[in-house]
């Protein structure tokens, strides 16, 4: 099993015996995906998407024209891109191994998830320490409370692996879910149900048009290039123009000459500007998730010459192409645990030297942090947030939602 990370979205290639199955391609990865194929002399024979993936493109019928393969999803979805349609209890096999599914609805209703050889690959519905959200296409709370019920009887010792992370975490298991997972240790249906609705959450960006995207497959008409290809178009061409989506505070970290920075939050307010430029586009973020979402925005709106740079920054940095760095910035996460760390310290010397009282100071920020963990209200993050420092880093980031409930 290899699993591929591209931001916060984990794809998984399971192989037995020169045959293999993708689930949950992404958009950004076709190169690493036919690398490692092409490696280990593999052949690709199932593409699964556990779901219509709404925070992101899937390369389904990229990798479906190109390697002949099988995308397989769930008799509910719509999709104009499966070819097999399974249920609950329903098998494949690769090489000698059989694969399992198991119809897990709540997060959607034609959510999926994947068992093979004690690894269980839950899409968007099981999460490292939390559940995916029930708020999407048909998703229901009730029916992720009884998914969880359904996986909670798998073996303590199944390996899960997620189709998201939010925290950097790549496996957990079974037990360790049932035991520190908080979703999974509500008994009570009615209340787990209430507790889930209870909390409102940002969608993520542009949800209706990806949703689209994968449902028709039209991902399959975005150019990718590699940062190499991208420089040479750049430096051939001066009508060719880098278009960076990510942040300010991403940008002035670290970008490339002369590329234009729109968040693609502030994207459409600048269409028509764009468009009159009469330039080619080649279209970059961090990763590479946020990228092809901006580049299909641009070709909805009629501006046709545009590539998406596939791994986005990080993969620019690591082939060492060149760099403009910035002033850039403490992440505001960063900057709560530097004063809460601090404070608690402080508190602790302050009570040992002077007078026990000053314990009180890392008594109340402790308070702080276990009220902002239950709630995801940090009030120290939002007295942040209002420091001129922080509104400039800030100001136009984007403010979209996860696939996570917390």
């Amino acid at each position: 099993m290899k699993q591929f990370i591209a931001g916060s979205c984990y794809s998984y290639i399971l192989s037995s015996q020169k045959e293999a199955l993708i689930i949950d391609p992404h958009i950004s990865l076709r190169d690493p995906y036919r690398d490692y194929l092409k490696k280990n002399a593999l052949q690709l024979k199932f593409i699964i998407d556990t779901h219509t993936h709404a925070d992101h493109f899937s390369l389904a019928m990229v990798l479906k024209r190109e390697l002949n393969a099988v995308v397989v999803m769930h008799e509910k979805a719509v999709s104009m891109v499966a070819d097999r349609r399974v249920k609950d209890g329903d098998e494949m096999t690769i090489g000698g191994d059989r694969v399992k599914i198991i119809y897990t609805p709540g997060h959607t209703d034609d959510a999926i998830s994947v068992f093979w050889n004690g690894m269980l690959f839950t899409g968007d519905v099981l999460l490292i320490g939390s559940v995916g959200r029930t708020d999407f296409q048909n998703g229901s709370p009730e029916s992720m409370f009884d998914t969880l019920q359904k996986l909670k009887t798998l073996p303590d010792g199944t390996t899960v692996y997620p189709g998201h992370d939010y925290h950097e975490k790549k496996s957990s298991t079974i037990a360790r879910e049932k035991s520190d997972n908080p979703f999974l240790k509500e008994l009570n249906k009615a209340d787990f149900a209430a507790g889930m609705r209870s909390k409102t959450i940002p969608k993520p960006f542009n949800i209706d048009n990806i949703v689209r995207v994968n449902q028709k497959g039209d991902a399959v008409s975005l150019k990718m290039v590699s940062p190499k290809e991208a420089y040479a178009l750049t430096a051939n061409d001066p009508n060719v123009k880098y278009l960076d989506v990510r942040s300010a505070m991403e940008f002035n970290e670290a970008h490339i000459k002369d590329s234009i920075n729109i968040p693609i939050d502030m994207l459409m307010g600048k269409i028509d500007e764009l468009n009159r430029a009469g330039q080619s586009y080649v279209v970059l973020c961090r990763t590479g998730n946020r990228s092809p979402m901006a580049a299909d925005m641009l070709i909805q709106s009629g501006i046709q010459s545009v590539k998406v740079m596939d791994g986005g920054m990080t993969q620019w940095q690591k082939q060492k192409l060149p760099v403009i760095k910035g002033l850039g910035g403490i992440s505001l996460e960063r900057q709560v645990r530097i004063i809460a760390g601090s404070l608690i310290l402080s508190g602790i010397i302050l009570a040992k030297i002077i007078n026990p009282w000053f314990l009180g100071i890392s008594i109340f920020v402790c308070c702080g942090l276990i009220y902002a963990g239950l709630t995801d209200n940090c009030l120290m993050g939002m007295l942040l947030m209002k420091l001129p420092y922080n509104k400039k880093l800030y100001k136009t980031k984007l403010g979209g939602g996860t696939c996570a409930m917390g």
